[in-house]
């Protein structure tokens, strides 16, 4: 027989090596779970983030609808104003004065109020130094919607890191926030529209909404889409098609 103290020493060195194994495989679970706590801590504060740029987003939005709103109506309302007789001897040509809900192109809405008012005082238009009248491009613009691309457009700075900032905002994944979109635009809307269309089914009224939702500058796929993968030069030239179309859309073809 085997003398008993060899066995001895096998089995403590079994019960040590399970021993160790026990306190490794505990070290390795309070790893994980010290990683998964740390991704839902990130995840949640990752969360909120994106939920504070939503809000702000969308009240940006309606605050420019309600500038919109109040822009049309006081245009609508506002007497129109009398042209001032040419002095005798004038032969510069008049521009074309803009229509209702009607805004210069280049400066701004600032911009073309100024330059209307200051014709009016001169009595007369203001030439450039080469004697060619100067051609003010007028846009006209009905509906909220079609006054926010508008207001958009002649808002829009031009210098170079304007520009680079504009391009590196759009959307390049419209899908991934749809839905989110339109359940914070159901959510402010149902309200009213159930105001303005008494005893539908909530399914009806949901049906107006996501119809109305089509057309909304809030729906991503209404705004300027990009492909995921598209470089710095493919954003730029979205832009500018953008704006081209709304400017071809929005000119005041009348006269």
């Amino acid at each position: 027989m085997p003398p008993k103290g060899g066995n001895a020493k096998k089995e403590s060195g079994r019960a040590k090596k399970a021993e160790n194994e026990v306190k490794k495989k505990e070290a390795a679970d309070a790893e994980k779970e010290r990683k998964e706590a740390a991704a839902w801590a990130d995840g949640a504060k990752g969360k909120g983030t994106k939920e504070d740029k939503e809000a702000k987003r969308q009240a940006e939005l309606a605050r420019k609808a309600e500038n919109a709103r109040l822009l049309a109506e006081e245009e609508k309302g506002a007497p129109a104003k009398a042209k001032a007789a040419p002095k005798a001897g004038a032969k510069k040509a008049q521009p074309k004065p803009a229509g209702p809900g009607a805004i210069a192109a280049g400066g701004g809405i600032g911009a073309a109020t100024s330059s209307t008012d200051g014709a009016e005082d001169k009595g007369k238009e203001k030439a450039p130094d080469d004697g060619v009248p100067e051609v003010v491009e007028a846009f006209a613009a009905t509906g909220i919607d079609n006054a926010l691309d508008l207001l958009e457009v002649v808002n829009a700075k031009t210098d170079k890191a304007s520009v680079g900032q504009a391009a590196a905002g759009l959307e390049r994944h419209p899908e991934r926030r749809f839905k989110a979109a339109f359940e914070a635009y159901q959510d402010r809307e149902l309200p009213k529209i159930r105001e303005e269309h008494p005893g539908l089914r909530l399914q009806q009224y949901k049906d107006l909404l996501f119809k109305n939702f089509q057309k909304s500058p809030e729906n991503p796929f209404n705004q300027t889409v990009v492909a995921y993968d598209a470089s710095k030069e493919d954003k730029v030239d979205a832009l500018k098609q953008k704006k081209a179309q709304v400017e071809q859309r929005l000119r005041d073809k009348s006269g």
